[in-house]
């Protein structure tokens, strides 16, 4: 259904070396009809993996994870890539047109734990930091640990919104920074393997210890077998595991 583009905010203006990243606020459609696995956009569970479908004309259907959800709008977060079919699309898309959107369900049920452990790469985060959050605010964990990998601290946003949430959850909530291509003061250096993830991540009780990663299904399953490594096998500790 038609979806309009109210605001474009820029959380990384593109340089050499960095790519554009945007917030891009949709207002929610309203008196909409949804059919077979569509669903209304007010209903999609960001903490779940629901998912936005971004129809692209003449491409297809391109999923993103919103950022946010109000009562009226939402968010969606984006890296703008070279000749990207969809990403390029959504970053000429002025405010007042439309897009035809629509929410659908990853039909997941979430296993919570005490301890959750979320890994984004890159972009990902735009995912990661809204589960982080969604997990504080349902109470069930005494520690949620988000660890960011970042080429430089420069391809970082939102430190705002990272700030409000280890100020509100100071005894609850950690941020930890990992930059592949910077060596700077507080962070950690180099890549994600096994070794960081067991530094990082320290439950007090590793059978209640979920965790979650959020980036490509490379990195994504990359990162499990780390996980598993340090003896965390998937998906018994996954905080939503994928069905089948």
């Amino acid at each position: 259904m038609p979806t309009k583009l109210i605001k474009k905010t820029t959380l990384i203006a593109e340089r050499p070396n960095h790519l554009p990243v945007y917030t891009l606020t949709f207002a929610i459609p309203k008196d909409a009809t949804f059919t077979g696995r569509a669903k209304p956009h007010s209903e999609v569970n960001i903490d779940l993996g629901d998912v936005v479908k971004m129809v692209i004309p003449n491409y297809k259907p391109k999923s993103y994870s919103m950022s946010a959800l109000r009562n009226d709008e939402f968010d969606i977060t984006l890296k703008v890539y070279p000749n990207g079919r969809a990403s390029g699309f959504l970053d000429r898309l002025q405010v007042g047109e439309e897009i035809n959107t629509f929410g659908v369900s990853a039909n997941r049920t979430r296993k919570p734990g005490t301890f959750v452990g979320i890994v984004a790469y890159g972009v990902g985060m735009t995912e990661g930091l809204p589960m982080a959050k969604a997990e504080l605010e349902k109470g069930d964990a005494n520690q949620v640990v988000l660890l960011w990998a970042s080429r430089t601290s420069k391809d970082t946003f939102w430190s705002d919104d990272i700030e409000s949430l280890k100020k509100k959850y100071a005894e609850k909530f950690t941020m930890v920074h990992i930059l592949s291509r910077e060596e700077r003061e507080g962070c950690l250096h180099g890549r994600i393997d096994h070794k960081v993830l067991q530094q990082v991540f320290k439950p007090s009780d590793s059978e209640k210890a979920r965790f979650l990663s959020v980036g490509t299904k490379e990195m994504m399953r990359m990162t499990d077998g780390y996980f598993a490594e340090i003896n965390f096998p998937m998906p018994k500790h996954h905080l939503i595991p994928k069905n089948g």
